[in-house]
């Protein structure tokens, strides 16, 4: 491709008036820049990756210290953005309500680039980012992306000096989110995609709950479970679409299982517990046929095996066992222990905690727990209390 720059009239000029020619060079790498900005269009559908590409080119644009990509949530009322946050850098989420007043909010409800030359006193300031207040930011320029008349996200571009913003900065701006806007819709469309097609392999997974309550339950609870172990792995677009199928399908095979067995109110006997082990070959049996679902099915089909050898049913070890999988094995196992079943009572969270963890890397995946751990921690379920006082009881 021939870039701007390489045009016979911008060497002639820095011969003539190197000022005017640098000038007019530096607008022909902001075109570049905001050209490139455009073939995130095709380069995928994931959000992050989208971000991620972007924020070096719009900081090249707008000459800016810092980007931040704030993503309108409307069902949760919330804006989301990524951070990037203690001693090893981990990629957090982080939420502020739209109730908070805050810079994006106000954005928003401009529904127009919106600029503070110099934001040191005013009271949104408390609401942003920790990285951002301890660059010490003093101006910031934001722009929204608008899809279908309203806002999906906001762009958020910050200065450690007051700057003033110029009509060229606005124009940049106004452009940057033309092109991002066209990149979320892909996007948007591939979740809602997915999101449709989850609550079909969902109602097929209830089917299960029919003849046994406690599965159907279950399966949701260590859906939940899996999402807040991936959201600690900084899995990909299609790995988090595959984890979260394989979560609501991975005891499908259940629907083989004899009711007898299935909905038996007293611990099993060996033998009906080699029946039930066969659940995840009976699933494999159902789904394996299904074109470009080999992720999905992986993930249910070997959700039981252990990194010691000691899993079923074929005894996988360490790395031979599929990520998805060890992830499910982690939300499936802790979900049983706290579950309240006929014949046993369900464990306390703490205690089913340190029970993951007591098993890192014989039972389960040690990346795994790893995540596992992270994200218990943020949930209501975390009492560090908790185990002290459960061994006294005990």
């Amino acid at each position: 491709m021939i870039k701007f720059k390489d045009i016979s009239i911008v060497n002639k000029l820095k011969l003539q008036d190197p000022e005017v020619a640098e000038h007019i060079n530096s607008k022909v790498k902001k075109f570049e820049y905001l050209m490139s900005i455009s073939k995130l269009n095709s380069s995928g559908v994931e959000f992050k990756s989208i971000v991620r590409s972007a924020k070096k080119w719009i900081q090249k644009i707008l000459n800016c210290e810092e980007i931040v990509f704030y993503r309108f949530k409307a069902e949760e009322e919330l804006f989301i953005y990524n951070t990037h946050e203690g001693k090893d850098k981990h990629l957090s989420e982080k939420k502020i309500p739209t109730s908070v007043n805050s810079f994006p909010r106000e954005c928003k409800n401009n529904m127009a680039i919106t600029e503070y030359s110099d934001c040191t006193a005013d009271i949104k300031l408390s609401s942003l980012p920790e990285h951002l207040k301890k660059l010490g930011v003093k101006s910031l320029l934001l722009g929204p992306l608008i899809y279908e008349g309203e806002v999906i996200g906001v762009i958020e571009a910050s200065y450690r000096s007051l700057h003033k913003f110029s009509n060229e900065d606005h124009y940049f701006m106004e452009a940057i989110c033309n092109q991002l806007t066209a990149s979320m819709e892909n996007v948007i469309l591939t979740e809602r995609m997915n999101s449709q097609f989850v609550q079909i392999v969902q109602s097929l997974a209830d089917a299960i709950g029919k003849k046994d309550a406690y599965t159907g339950g279950h399966t949701k609870r260590v859906g939940v479970f899996a999402d807040m172990i991936g959201d600690e792995m900084d899995l990909t677009f299609e790995e988090k679409s595959n984890l979260k199928l394989a979560a609501v399908l991975h005891d499908i095979g259940k629907i083989g299982i004899e009711d007898k067995i299935l909905k038996k109110s007293s611990a099993l006997t060996n033998e009906e517990f080699e029946i039930m082990k066969s659940h995840p070959a009976l699933g494999h049996e159902i789904l394996g046929h299904i074109d470009n679902f080999k992720n999905v099915t992986d993930g249910m089909r070997y959700h039981h095996e252990r990194p010691d050898g000691k899993g079923y049913p074929f005894g996988l070890v360490g790395d031979e066992i599929p990520k998805l999988a060890s992830i499910i094995s982690v939300a499936d196992t802790f979900d049983a222990m706290i579950s309240t079943r006929p014949y046993r009572k369900g464990l306390p969270p703490m205690v089913a905690f340190q029970e993951i963890l007591n098993n890192s890397g014989s039972q389960f995946c040690t990346e795994v727990v790893t995540a596992f751990e992270k994200g218990f921690k943020k949930t209501h379920m975390y009492r560090p209390k908790g185990l002290v006082k459960n061994k006294r009881a005990s």
